[in-house]
């Protein structure tokens, strides 16, 4: 197990990638099933 130690440090919004929506934000359902059935060479999904 690996422990993290220091304080709580939030992701910057630069380190998000951009096409990605943010948690709760529209989109995000689709994108979550798309990962759920997504197979390996998969590279596209509409939203």
């Amino acid at each position: 197990r690996c422990i993290k130690h220091g304080g709580y440090q939030p992701v910057a919004a630069d380190d998000y990638a951009h096409w990605a929506p943010a948690e709760g934000e529209p989109g995000t359902t689709e994108l979550m099933a798309w990962y759920a059935q997504a197979q390996v060479g998969d590279s596209t999904f509409a939203v």
